[in-house]
């Protein structure tokens, strides 16, 4: 009887030796595994990161004497998941935009109703990371003390943004100037340019009529003495502004032509669309007019072989609300991608909700890179798993990240979310035994900057090392 209750004595140490040790390895895991997401996240906070992809604004682009939080709203993602709650379009220019009381009135209860979504995590990260802001959530009480916060921000916006611009861990950021896309003028301190081309595109088969109002890239050239004629005299200007962005060091091409049309581009001879462009634009149906624009499109990206720039390209979701999705399927750039096997396409965003497509292109063709810009805004977890699965699939000297953003606080938390995104996966990566440490802190520099250097040859172009 001894005996037995000594073996049982002996047997319950043993159970709770061994759960003691599962417990221990259970601890010593978990906290290996946080170490090694907090280590990542650490040294991400150290690269100076080329960001690839924004849309930054000064006040006055925007017809705006001062900035509060409500008019940083109005221009965020975030702004979009408010209006598909079902509520109105917040118009930034609206009399009264500065009562924040009236506006929580309004706003408030939609902005709750996305407390869970990236769009709201990543705007209010910005805010975290630059004004101390630690609230997890924005509210009516704590919005008024942002907003005075902003106000008086935004009444010295250069020193304001160079500021925020360090605070936020940046070098170098691509400015795409889409709504002022045929002029110049940014500051190369912050900035390196992009050739915006849907303009030039998209106008191509909107030659005015003798006496007609001329505008866009028509206006421009008749102001500066170029006649046009036919096709041979608008792709002449086309060029001439081509070189004066290269002269002023642009790094790529953009194209965002999703938002206006599909991103199938037929090969169209150069006599169709010619003779198609020498007739009145009010004479051409919708499908005479694609040719054209098909047909100047295929021109651009030889001109981007013969500048040696990237054409990064817009894919997947289009920013707003009620667009037209299925014009950006990364699977309709197949044939143009095949065609000119020596130009370098970036494709853009994940090409979400395509986003395997989207990488089976990278992984297939030689000369197509991948940009998580925006992604992570989309779909934080959504991120997460394409970078895994980009990781398993592609090379990644192949990776970018940019924010595509209008002001420098969305532009910050952008990255703030980007960097979780890449420390989350590759932390995951290190503790499956897929990657070692020093590998996974190596394509996270390789990601946020020295990818970016390298296609877009940043040295030979800026004249500057990085």
């Amino acid at each position: 009887m001894k005996t037995y209750i000594h073996f049982k004595g002996i047997l319950f140490i043993s159970v709770l030796t061994f759960i003691s040790i599962l417990l221990f390895q259970s601890c010593t895991s978990v906290n290996q595994k946080t170490d090694t997401y907090g280590d990542i996240l650490e040294f991400t906070d150290g690269i100076k990161v080329i960001n690839t992809h924004e849309h930054q604004r000064r006040p006055e682009e925007f017809g705006l004497d001062s900035v509060g939080f409500y008019h940083l709203l109005g221009q965020t993602y975030l702004h979009h998941d408010i209006v598909s709650s079902g509520m109105q379009d917040l118009n930034i220019q609206t009399n009264g935009i500065n009562d924040v009381a009236e506006l929580w009135k309004q706003y408030g209860g939609p902005l709750d109703y996305c407390r869970s979504t990236s769009y709201y995590g990543h705007f209010i990260k910005g805010f975290q990371k630059l004004y101390d802001f630690d609230d997890n959530y924005f509210t009516e009480s704590n919005i008024p003390v942002l907003n005075a916060q902003i106000v008086k921000n935004y009444s010295n916006y250069p020193a304001w943004f160079s500021s925020a611009f360090e605070k936020a861990g940046f070098e170098l950021i691509f400015l795409d100037r889409y709504w002022n896309s045929l002029e110049f003028d940014i500051d190369m301190s912050y900035y390196a340019g992009i050739i915006h081309i849907n303009d030039m595109v998209m106008y191509s088969n909107l030659r005015p009529a003798p006496g007609e109002e001329l505008k866009s890239i028509y206006k421009k050239a008749n102001e500066e003495g170029h006649t046009i004629k036919s096709l041979d005299d608008y792709l002449t200007y086309c060029d001439l502004l081509i070189q004066r962005n290269v002269e002023h060091k642009a790094v790529a091409f953009k194209s965002s032509l999703a938002y206006a049309r599909t991103i199938e581009f037929e090969d169209v001879p150069y006599e169709d669309a010619s003779k198609l462009f020498a007739r009145p634009s009010g004479n051409l149906n919708r499908e005479e007019a694609k040719l054209i624009q098909d047909y100047v499109f295929h021109w651009f990206v030889k001109k981007t072989i013969e500048h040696k720039l990237p054409l990064q390209i817009h894919t997947g979701y289009l920013a707003g609300n009620g667009n037209q999705l299925d014009n950006s399927d990364p699977m309709k750039l197949v044939n143009l991608i095949r065609r000119y096997p020596e130009a370098n396409f970036s494709l853009f965003h994940g090409g979400y909700p395509w986003t395997s497509e989207f990488i089976a292109l990278g992984k297939m063709f030689s000369n197509v890179y991948l940009d998580l810009v925006w992604l992570p805004q989309i779909s934080r977890e959504k991120a997460v798993l394409a970078l895994d699965e980009m990781l398993d699939c592609v090379p990644y000297n192949k990776i970018f990240w940019g924010g595509d953003c209008a002001f420098i606080e969305e532009a910050t938390g952008s990255l703030e979310y980007g960097k979780s995104v890449v420390a989350e996966t590759l932390a995951k990566r290190v503790e499956r035994g897929l990657l070692t440490k020093d590998i996974a802190l190596e394509i996270a520099e390789r990601i946020f900057r020295y990818n970016a250097v390298e296609v877009f040859r940043l040295e030979e172009i800026l004249g500057r090392e990085f």
